[in-house]
């Protein structure tokens, strides 16, 4: 069996998996991913070696999808506007919204708005308004 060393010093999938895991729980570190901009742009949850933690950067007016998310899974996506700004998201369905208010990204180039989400049931999310105009 291989230890934590024999692991850490890989470079294949699992290693980067167990690397992130271990970065994430034991060290308390951040793991980011990036998502690849699209006229869809799909957060898999289930790939762990993007960590909690999702950014895109908005090439133009965008759908937002997710999918391998599990009940009781919490992550936060960070939308940043491109040099041009003005762009626009449609959310991914079933958000529930403080006081069912979705909300508005800021448009400014460059600007960065940040969500967090909590995963309350098959396809169903809490969302949350964590940072806008960053």
């Amino acid at each position: 069996m291989a230890d934590s060393a024999d692991v850490t010093a890989g470079t294949n999938a699992t290693a980067t998996h167990y690397n992130n895991l271990r970065k994430d729980v034991v060290l308390g570190l951040t793991v980011t991913g990036t998502e690849t901009d699209g006229a869809t742009v799909t957060f898999t949850l289930s790939d762990k070696t993007k960590g909690k933690i999702r950014s895109v950067t908005l090439g133009g007016n965008r759908t937002l999808a997710i999918s391998g998310e599990t009940v009781g899974q919490v992550f936060m996506i960070r939308i940043i506007q491109d040099g041009t700004g003005s762009r626009t998201v449609t959310w991914f369905s079933t958000i529930k919204w403080p006081d069912n208010v979705v909300p508005t990204l800021t448009t400014t180039a460059s600007k960065i708005d940040v969500f967090g989400f909590l995963v309350t049931s098959a396809g169903n999310y809490e969302g949350f308004i964590l940072g806008q105009n960053l």
